[in-house]
Parts: C-alpha cells; sequence; structure tokens
C-alpha cells in the first residue's frame, strides 16, 4: 500500500511511500512522526496503525488543521 506524504512547500510534487519503506525508516526505541497528505483514504491511514500496531509499536493518527477552512488539514501519523 502507498501513502502520500505532506507537501513541504506547494511547489513540490507529493512522495508516495509504501508501508514497508516507513518501518524501515524507523528507528527502535525511538518516537516518530510521520505527515500524510489529506488526498489519503481514510481507511488506509488506519490500515497503516494497524500495521505499526502488529509490529509491537503503538501508533496514533490524528487530524492537524492549518487554516480556517474544514479541507485544511493533513494527517499526523505518530509512532511510539
Amino acid at each position: 500500500m502507498e501513502l502520500i506524504l505532506a507537501k513541504t512547500s506547494i511547489e513540490e510534487k507529493p512522495q508516495k511511500i509504501t508501508l514497508e519503506k516507513l518501518a524501515q525508516k524507523l528507528e527502535p526505541n525511538h518516537n516518530q512522526l510521520f505527515y500524510f497528505d489529506k488526498e489519503n483514504n481514510h481507511k488506509d491511514l488506519l490500515k497503516a496503525v494497524s500495521f505499526f500496531q502488529s509490529k509491537g509499536r503503538n501508533a496514533y493518527l490524528s487530524e492537524v488543521k492549518f487554516g480556517l477552512d474544514e479541507k485544511d488539514y493533513i494527517y499526523e501519523l505518530h509512532i511510539v
């Protein structure tokens, strides 16, 4: 499953990443935050939470709003 990472600038092209690559980026015994674009399917992000929980990590998904419009948000995945 591929997820779209949140862009860091307006001109940047969206980058996709797989769950396996995310798991490789994790350091043992460290917290990690990942930010995802709002174009991702919410169910796919919940599957990502389940994926990391099955690996023995705690994972929390939340929406981060950055504007006044309801459409101005990104997803935050916090892996402990």
